[in-house]
């Protein structure tokens, strides 16, 4: 099996904090909204057990941490993100680990919810299948794993080649972005694992760049988006539940 271990250029480890809090009103909306409906999908309850995968600079799981009375852990492969987030986010629930989801000795069927936002994307095919698959041994019956990641099926393609072509954000297509999925494929690879699709959100279509002109009509078209939405939203944000 092919098997994908990182991008073919480096990320700066400050890489997601700093489109959160400091890039343009598009990009920031972009984060805002992928983590705004990833914490309400995920449904944080006291006493969850939580692991993130892929966390980058940390910040989502600096969020949940805070917020809730829950253990949470991190990881990521990427060394620079890690002394980031590990010096950025100090919390006594809040653990980050370095190295590959199949490198790690994880046990089976420990953790309430399991994050995986806009990472999928970023291995092979077939890497996606099995990490699904590990995804549903990791968590306990009921259990919730939520994922995002670009929609091949919505104006993402010309988005991302009009970020590359700008050099808008790191370059996004072989060098960062492995595998475009549908919804329709994405729901049924989770099938597959054995997980039950509890819900589908397609967001960030018209919201982010309406950001550029105003933020409030932005939540707007966002909260609408939500809603209505069904396809062809540029971000599919997709919970499976283990029953």
């Amino acid at each position: 099996m092919d098997r994908r271990v990182g991008d073919k250029i480096q990320i700066e480890g400050a890489y997601q904090y700093n489109a959160y809090y400091h890039g343009k009103k598009a990009q920031r909306f972009w984060h805002f909204a992928k983590l705004e409906e990833a914490m309400k999908s995920l449904e944080i309850k006291p006493g969850d057990n939580v692991l993130e995968v892929g966390c980058g600079s940390g910040l989502l799981s600096y969020f949940i941490a805070k917020n809730s009375e829950v253990k949470v852990t991190a990881i990521d492969a990427n060394q620079a993100a890690l002394d980031f987030a590990t010096q950025q986010f100090k919390l006594p629930n809040l653990t980050f680990t370095k190295g590959l989801l199949d490198e790690l000795n994880l046990k089976e069927a420990s953790y309430d919810k399991i994050v995986f936002l806009e990472v999928i994307e970023h291995i092979t095919e077939k890497q996606g299948e099995e990490i699904l698959k590990s995804f549903f041994k990791l968590l306990k019956p009921g259990g919730k794993l939520v994922i995002s990641t670009p929609n091949k099926a919505s104006l993402w393609p010309l988005i991302e080649w009009s970020l590359d072509f700008f050099k808008l954000v790191p370059n996004l297509a072989d060098e960062q972005h492995e595998f475009l999925y549908k919804g329709s494929i994405l729901e049924q690879k989770g099938k597959n694992a054995g997980f039950i699709c509890s819900n589908k959100k397609q967001i960030n279509t018209f919201a982010p760049w309406l950001a550029t002109i105003n933020w409030k009509l932005a939540l707007s078209v966002h909260k609408f988006e939500v809603k209505y939405f069904k396809r062809f939203g540029s971000l599919l944000v997709y919970t499976f539940t283990k029953k």
